[in-house]
């Protein structure tokens, strides 16, 4: 049972860092760069695949990368490349975007706005290949211990899942159903989901594990994406409060057939160590799942429903403490 103390401090701490500025510095800052929703959730899982290490490093990286979004749809004319049966730019009125030319969303963040140049889209700079030119078939290294081309067979996997479902999204949520419907199902359809669920390795899993495992199983073998859902899975999980939690300044909660109750809280290096110094885990708790299901638990008495939202207070009280040493 979670202390009432404890439980008022951490709801406390919530409040305090899930505001606009946590954008500021943070990989979130790229959530809203564009305006439609499937632009928005492809950047935002490349984002969060190349979110860990240096934070300066990998920001230069991703800047580097929509830049080079940005030229291809300027293209060699100065025109915006388009896929004009699939992309529709609706005219916006003043009152219904901000400065930077985005729909307003609840707490949008001055920095996370970026000038719009073109029309760009990120779903088709994908559908039509041109990542390729950013991301050559070369065993150079991009960042860190990912390739040029571990870069690229992710661009493509990215492509093929919405030229199959229309959308990461849509991907997710046919796996994530197969899943969540095995018990539910009866006679000849318990055994077709069963059989669709073992599939994709979720028929043995935990309900907690079920969504990042529909969520890994679309990406068989590609090297950026974390393979086994037993573990932390750290960026997959922050990816998914990106897309699930509704009614946040920071996260776009863009998947409302999702529900917040169903997040893991994602395992950083200041979520352990402020959960482990706070006796919510074990000191030396590992950073895996287990660990993740078990902080996600408690801190679903501190925030009924919506328990990845203690990631926040646990975080800034990590960041905090690390600038005031």
């Amino acid at each position: 049972m979670l202390d009432n103390n404890l439980a008022a401090l951490l709801r406390s701490l919530a409040d305090k860092y899930e505001t606009a500025s946590f954008m500021d510095g943070d990989p979130s800052q790229f959530l809203r760069r564009y305006s439609q929703p499937r632009d928005q959730e492809l950047a935002a899982f490349v984002v969060s695949t190349l979110s860990f290490g240096q934070r300066e490093q990998f920001i230069a990286k991703l800047d580097a990368m929509f830049a080079a979004v940005d030229d291809w749809a300027r293209g060699n004319d100065g025109k915006p490349k388009t896929r004009a049966t699939e992309i529709v730019r609706a005219a916006k009125t003043e009152d219904d975007t901000d400065n930077c030319g985005n729909p307003k969303t609840a707490g949008a963040a001055k920095s996370a706005c970026k000038p719009k140049t073109g029309g760009a889209s990120f779903a088709d700079w994908l559908a039509t290949g041109g990542y390729k030119k950013f991301f050559p078939k070369s065993q150079k290294k991009f960042y860190r211990f990912f390739s040029y081309a571990d870069m690229a067979d992710l661009c493509g996997r990215l492509a093929r899942i919405v030229e199959e479902h229309g959308s990461l999204g849509a991907a997710v949520r046919a796996r994530y159903g197969l899943a969540n419907n095995c018990g539910n199902a009866k006679s000849d359809g318990a055994t077709k989901n069963e059989g669709a669920a073992a599939r994709y390795g979720q028929e043995n899993l935990p309900q907690e594990l079920r969504l990042v495992a529909a969520l890994i199983s679309l990406f068989p073998g590609v090297k950026c994406v974390s393979q086994n859902p037993k573990g932390a899975c750290k960026k997959l999980h922050m990816f998914l409060r990106w897309m699930v939690r509704r009614g946040s300044p920071v996260d776009l909660g863009l998947w409302d057939w999702a529900s917040a109750a169903d997040l893991l809280i994602p395992l950083d290096t200041h979520v352990l160590q402020e959960s482990a110094r706070l006796g919510l885990i074990a000191p030396n708790a590992a950073a895996s799942a287990k660990t993740a299901i078990e902080l996600t638990q408690k801190m679903a008495e501190a925030f009924p429903g919506d328990p990845a939202r203690a990631d926040y207070a646990l975080f800034g009280l990590g960041v905090d403490g690390r600038e005031k040493r």
